[in-house]
């Protein structure tokens, strides 16, 4: 099982590896056509034509990667022995997130150079999987169901974490909108997309964040008598800011500013609810 690992591991790295010349080669080539403008008419097709292949193809090479990526991560967390929720396998767990977000929203909008921040450190993270041991953790002896809520519920707060940031690099972004964008902002989506991506990675979070507090009703029958009441008041808190922003935009067009405040917010409590959970059962309890 090790030898498949490696294997999807090096396969994974090498796809994102590709993917992340082919964005970088475009990138520099539309500000290389930026730059020379009507310069050089002739070159216009070529760069079309570029760009047109790097489209056709970044989704494919994109989803190999996820693939080879997901089954080097399940690997890394289940054993034989049960869940191992060692830092190394939650970051690729993360990784894995994180990269899939953005591949489902790339489907409906341009946002495909975010993924230059992203496939380094997806390629980051499986060197780390299969060069430096998963420490001292003893793994979890769950059921399937249980093994399945924690990583629907790992799963959910990677998204809002990074709906979280994408946030804050919304508010940068309109930070600048008086400056010439240059260097790494130069590279971000339209303000309009980031907006609508930020969207899309809330709807997705909140349906992950959704399905993990249902199968945790069910799952964990004695989830109140493990003392686990305030994380899941918390929890629940958080699903409705995320869910009473989203109707409000969809409502009252809420958007920019107040956006990045309510989730924050939900992500504050979510945040709060898993630190302040910890806090209280291995410290006051």
């Amino acid at each position: 099982m090790y030898d498949l690992t490696l294997f999807a591991s090096l396969t994974a790295i090498f796809l994102y590896a590709m993917g992340f010349v082919t964005l970088w080669r475009s990138a520099k080539s539309n500000t290389d056509s930026d730059q020379v403008g009507l310069a050089e008419p002739m070159d216009a097709p070529t760069t079309v034509a570029s760009a047109s292949r790097n489209t056709t193809v970044l989704p494919w090479v994109t989803l190999a990667a996820l693939a080879c990526h997901g089954f080097a991560c399940v690997n890394a967390l289940i054993g034989e022995d049960g869940l191992s929720l060692s830092l190394i396998g939650v970051s690729n767990l993360v990784a894995v997130v994180m990269v899939l977000v953005v591949a489902v929203s790339s489907t409906k909008l341009p946002v495909n150079n975010i993924f230059l921040l992203l496939f380094p450190i997806s390629i980051f993270n499986l060197l780390c999987l299969n060069f430096i041991g998963p420490g001292n953790i003893a793994p979890l002896e769950l059921s399937t169901a249980q093994v399945a809520h924690i990583l629907i519920s790992i799963s959910a707060y990677t998204a809002l974490m990074t709906a979280a940031l994408q946030s804050i690099l919304l508010a940068l972004q309109e930070s600048r909108l008086k400056q010439p964008s240059k260097g790494f902002y130069g590279l971000l989506p339209a303000l309009e997309t980031m907006e609508h991506l930020l969207l899309s990675m809330l709807w997705i979070g909140l349906a992950l964040l959704s399905l993990s507090i249902v199968t945790g009703l069910i799952f964990l029958e004695d989830m109140f008598n493990q003392r686990l009441t305030h994380h899941t008041i918390l929890t629940s808190l958080s699903w409705l800011v995320y869910a009473g922003f989203l109707v409000g935009h969809h409502i009252f067009g809420w958007r920019g500013v107040t956006a990045v405040r309510w989730n924050l917010a939900a992500f504050a409590l979510l945040v709060l609810g898993y630190f302040g959970s910890k806090f209280v059962l291995e410290y006051l309890l």
